[in-house]
Formats: C-alpha cells, sequence, structure tokens
C-alpha cells in the first residue's frame, strides 16, 4: 500500500507554490529543542532504509506515546535534519495540513490538524484554500489507509478525544460514511 501512496502523493502539493515560503519551512526545520518530526504508520518504516541523511531515526514504545494497543510496540519517530527529498518525504508530512476525523455517524472528514503544534502553520491559521486535487488525493489515501485496523484505530482513538475535549473541528472535505471494520 504504501509504495502506491508515495506514487499519488508524490506531485501534490496544499498549495501552486511551495507553502514553505509562508514560513520559511518551519515544519521541516528541527526545532529550537530538536524536537520536532512525525511518527510513521505501522510498516511505513519499510518505505526508508534507515540510513537516510537527511533524517534521525528514533524508536519509542507504543504504550509510552498513547498508541493503541494494536499499533506495534516499537513506533518510529522521525526528525529532519536538513531538507528531504521531496519525493521521499513521510506520509504525514504529505498529508499535513489535513488529518482525518470520523465522526459519531461513521463518516470520515479531512480536517485542518488539530494537535498542539510548536509553530504557527499559516495554511491553518489563516484558513488559506488548499488545492482540490491535494484533498482530493489525500481523501482517497485515508479511505485506503483505514483498511488497515491499526491506522482505523488510530483515528478512532483521536477522533474521540477530540469529541471529549469539545476541540473545535473545521471541515475542509466530507468524504461520507466508510466501512465499519470487524473487529
Amino acid at each position: 500500500m504504501f509504495p502506491y501512496l508515495y506514487k499519488i502523493t508524490a506531485d501534490v502539493t496544499p498549495l501552486n507554490e511551495d507553502c514553505g515560503l509562508l514560513c520559511n519551512s518551519i515544519c521541516c526545520k528541527p526545532g529550537d529543542s530538536d524536537s520536532l518530526g512525525i511518527y510513521l504508520y505501522p510498516g511505513e518504516e519499510k518505505m526508508f532504509s534507515g540510513k537516510e541523511n537527511w533524517l534521525v531515526w528514533e524508536k519509542h514504545h507504543r504504550d509510552e506515546q498513547l498508541f493503541p494497543p494494536s499499533w506495534p510496540q516499537t513506533v518510529y519517530f522521525v526528525k529532519c535534519i536538513k531538507g528531504c527529498p521531496r519525493h521521499l518525504r513521510p506520509l504525514a508530512c504529505r498529508f499535513f495540513p489535513l488529518t482525518p476525523h470520523i465522526t459519531a455517524d461513521n463518516k470520515l472528514l479531512l480536517i485542518h490538524e488539530t494537535l498542539p503544534l510548536p509553530y504557527k502553520c499559516p495554511l491553518i491559521e489563516k484558513k488559506i484554500s488548499l488545492q482540490r486535487e491535494f484533498i482530493n488525493r489525500v481523501a482517497h489515501c485515508w479511505q485506503l489507509m483505514l483498511k488497515d485496523p491499526r491506522i482505523y484505530d488510530l483515528v478512532e482513538e483521536d477522533s474521540r478525544d477530540r469529541d471529549i475535549f469539545n476541540q473545535k473541528v473545521e471541515t475542509v472535505y466530507n468524504c461520507g460514511k466508510i466501512k465499519i471494520l470487524p473487529k
């Protein structure tokens, strides 16, 4: 699945131009505390050799990072230490600033990221319109990814947390109903 997802997201970006020009590519830099990075989805680590000179790899324990029990015990966290080859960037980078949300009535929405970020993303803060093709491809990716029960568990858990904490969810795209996976 991951090679296909990387292929269909290789040439789409949120804007027609490099959105990094709006913020000096703040989400692609290590940050002051050198802690800025992303988690890979289960199995996504196979898209990398682990020896990339632009990434630092960390192994974290699933339970310490509050990932669902269905996830492997080892989760991979990667941090950029210099500019990445764009065709190799991880999926979380390709999808940003969108994230999935499953409603109580089982609709898949694409929303702006709600996790606390150590920076302000102009795409989220200013609600800049994103390219339709970018949104469509990210939606397609999530519809495929949610067939993996581990990824479904994470998105479901994150979605219920947003509901419990009354986080404002700004719908960017409504993907419609999704099939509930058998447990």
